[in-house]
């Protein structure tokens, strides 16, 4: 027996689902001993061990939105200086003034995208571990096994298994597609199939006059996958329905899934003249509702899923929000440029240090401490503002000391809101 011959295959997809799956399996086993024999238990505890292995990742994303937050009012000074400039010359000056600012704060623009692009195919390899939860774990698998190979006995296809579900998952029609030829009597995808059945489904097969000797066999299959399957008195193999309990799953992954995205999203930029904040503040407002529809399409399991792991997003992210509350970003925010002025001094290239501060918060800004160069123009000009102007905008931010990078930087934001 190969219980992982219809697990995913995918280059890609493929190992990290079939290591998640080890995951699953090794959930489940440990519940077992214990005596707890409920899939939904388990997804749920497989959802919160597998964020929780991503949380590194969400640290860094939520690192450089902090620090996007800070660097916004300069890049936002820079799109509104060349507006409406479409020739060559411009989109190049635009550019590179943009990536000076990136490389001024020692941030990469690829730094947003990284735990995104990590984290995505891990998600789309969960997706295929859940839709197949008897592929990856053996016990499951071994629940559907003995009655498949009697339905194959007596006549049974694939494919006529598959009619009695009243919605084809990709699972279903994958094992369809494949069980032809030579695999036309592979047990494997006759479990695929019977590990998609909801109650409609088991209730249809008992019926079927030509498998009336295996009433009783298909009666215990089916209250067994019931006794796994059950969570809360929902079978999680079924879709949710308005007129059912189940109309609960959708509705709490609407309203978990918004907290979450209001939560992850405080304190980032959203200013309505950034194109690129406005379009993901209008995304993170439909999705929600779009991810709540799509519940009703799929297993209850599914949207068990979205739930639980929304709920684990809502209470890492403030957590990370807290840790990042008793992180000095005016501190932060220097480390990266000297990180910077390193790096390219490195490379023959000489910079300006970052600005000198003293302990009281307070800072010459038109000069470095013995030694240091002065800074830039562009730096000195900002920093010539009047001190209770400063205080009076740092009152928003205990983070920003006065006379900081990070002040004079967001001064910025507050000139332009008083126009």
């Amino acid at each position: 027996m190969n219980v992982f011959l219809t697990t995913y295959q995918g280059a890609i997809l493929g190992p990290i689902a079939k290591l998640l799956g080890k995951i699953l399996e090794g959930i489940y086993f440990v519940l077992s001993s214990l005596g707890i024999q409920n899939t939904g238990i388990c997804l749920i505890l497989f959802t919160f061990i597998v964020n929780a292995l991503m949380i590194p990742l969400q640290i860094k994303q939520q690192k450089f939105s902090k620090m996007s937050a800070i660097m916004n009012p300069e890049l936002q000074a820079i799109q509104k200086k060349y507006k409406g400039k479409k020739d060559q010359q411009s989109q190049q000056m635009l550019s590179m003034e943009t990536q000076a600012v990136y490389k001024k704060y020692g941030v990469s623009p690829a730094s947003g995208c990284l735990p995104l692009l990590i984290t995505l195919p891990i998600l789309f390899a969960l997706y295929r571990v859940i839709y197949n939860v008897p592929a990856y774990v053996g016990q499951v698998y071994n629940i559907y096994s003995g009655l498949a190979k009697s339905l194959r006995e007596a006549g049974a296809t694939v494919e006529e298994l598959s009619k009695y579900l009243s919605t084809n998952t990709y699972v279903v029609t994958d094992a369809v597609k494949n069980a032809t030829g030579k695999h036309a009597g592979d047990i494997n995808y006759f479990v695929d199939v019977l590990g998609q059945f909801g109650s409609d489904a088991w209730d249809k097969l008992k019926n079927v006059s030509k498998y009336s000797a295996l009433s009783d066999q298909i009666l215990a299959v089916r209250d067994q996958s019931k006794h796994i399957n059950y969570f809360l008195g929902l079978n999680i193999a079924n879709s949710p329905s308005y007129k059912s309990i189940s109309v609960i799953i959708p509705i709490l992954s609407v309203i978990t899934q918004f907290i979450s995205t209001k939560i992850s999203m405080a304190g980032t930029d959203q200013n309505q003249e950034n194109p690129m904040g406005n379009s993901m503040k209008t995304m993170n407002n439909v999705m929600p509702f779009v991810t709540g529809a799509m519940c009703f399409m799929f297993p209850i399991g599914v949207g068990i899923y979205w739930v639980t792991g929304n709920v684990f997003r809502i209470l890492q992210s403030i957590g990370i929000n807290i840790y990042f509350d008793h992180i000095n970003m005016d501190e932060m925010v220097s480390k990266n440029i000297e990180k910077n002025r390193v790096r390219m001094e490195k490379l023959g290239i000489k910079t300006s240090p970052s600005p000198a501060v003293k302990k009281n918060g307070a800072s010459d800004p038109s000069s470095g401490q013995k030694g240091e160069k002065k800074l830039s123009a562009f730096e000195a000009a900002k920093s010539v503002k009047k001190s209770e102007n400063v205080n009076s905008y740092n009152r928003g931010n205990k983070k920003y000391k006065e006379g900081s990078i990070a002040a004079y930087a967001n001064m910025l934001r507050r000139d332009e809101e008083k126009k």
